[in-house]
C-alpha cells in the first residue's frame, strides 16, 4: 500500500453519496457519515450516525478525521466542523482540508471494518483498532489517548493482536509484520502482513468476513431522510 500526502492544492475525489468514516475527538464507537455537496471551501456532510450519541460533540472548531474509499484507494484527512444547519435538513459544514492523505491499494482490496483490538509487540501492549482488512494484511490505528504509553513501533516488528471478530465468540491472536508505519506524537498508522503460517480457521474465519462485508455494502442505500429531525 503506498501513501502519500498531498497540499490543499490537490482536489478531493469525491461523489455524491460516498459513505464516510468519521473520528471525533473522545468518541470511540464506529461513526458513518455521508458526503452532499461542495459549497465555496467547505465540504457538506451528514451528521454523524448514531447522531444522538455524539452531537453533543458536534461544535464550531471540533476536531475530526474523514476516511474513505475510493476507485481502489483510501483517503483520509483532518479537518474541523464549521457549522450544523437543521434546516431544511440537517447538515454539517466542515473545512476543506489543508493536507489529504492517499493511500492506494496495489495488490488487493481491503474492506472498512472497526475491530478493536490489543496489540502487543514483545512485553508492550496497546488498545487499537483494526479499521480495514484483507486476506493477507489490515491497518491497525492505534491512539495516544486510549493508551498510558505508545508502542515505538517500527518497520519489521512482529505484531500480535486480540481481537474478536462480529459473530464469533472466540478470541483470535492473528501475527502479523509491520510493513507499512506512520507514527505521530498522538498517534500510529500499522500496516501489517499477516504471518505465512496463519492457522486455517484464522484465515477462514477473517475470509468469512471480509465476505460479509462485501456482500453488505453494495446492497445498502444512501438515502437522506427530511421527513423528520432527531
Amino acid at each position: 500500500m503506498d501513501e502519500k500526502i498531498f497540499d490543499q492544492g490537490i482536489r478531493l475525489a469525491l461523489e455524491l453519496g460516498i459513505r464516510l468514516k468519521i473520528e471525533l475527538e473522545g468518541v470511540d464507537i464506529p461513526l458513518e457519515s455521508t458526503f452532499c455537496g461542495f459549497v465555496d471551501n467547505y465540504i457538506i456532510i451528514t451528521p454523524p450516525s448514531p447522531y444522538h450519541q455524539v452531537q453533543h460533540k458536534l461544535f464550531g472548531g471540533a476536531e475530526m478525521v474523514v476516511r474513505y474509499f475510493y476507485h481502489g484507494t483510501i483517503y483520509a484527512f483532518q479537518t474541523k466542523l464549521f457549522s450544523l444547519i437543521d434546516q431544511p435538513v440537517r447538515l454539517l459544514f466542515i473545512y476543506y482540508p489543508k493536507l489529504i492523505q492517499k493511500s492506494e491499494l496495489r495488490s488487493e482490496k481491503r474492506s472498512f471494518c472497526y475491530i478493536p483490538a490489543v496489540i502487543k509487540v514483545g512485553d508492550n501492549e496497546n488498545n487499537g483498532t483494526i479499521v480495514d482488512i484483507a486476506k493477507s494484511g489490515c491497518h491497525c490505528l492505534v491512539r495516544g489517548k486510549n493508551n498510558k504509553r505508545l508502542i515505538f513501533f517500527k518497520l519489521g516488528d512482529q505484531v500480535k493482536l486480540n481481537c474478536k471478530f462480529p459473530g464469533v465468540k472466540q478470541t483470535l491472536e492473528i501475527i502479523g509484520v509491520v510493513k507499512n508505519l506512520r507514527t505521530s506524537k498522538y498517534e500510529a498508522n500499522v500496516g501489517l502482513q499477516f504471518h505465512e503460517h496463519t492457522p486455517d480457521v484464522t484465515q477462514k474465519i477473517i475470509s468469512w468476513y471480509i465476505s460479509t462485508i462485501e456482500k453488505f455494502v453494495p446492497a445498502q442505500e444512501i438515502k437522506l431522510d427530511i421527513s423528520e429531525k432527531d
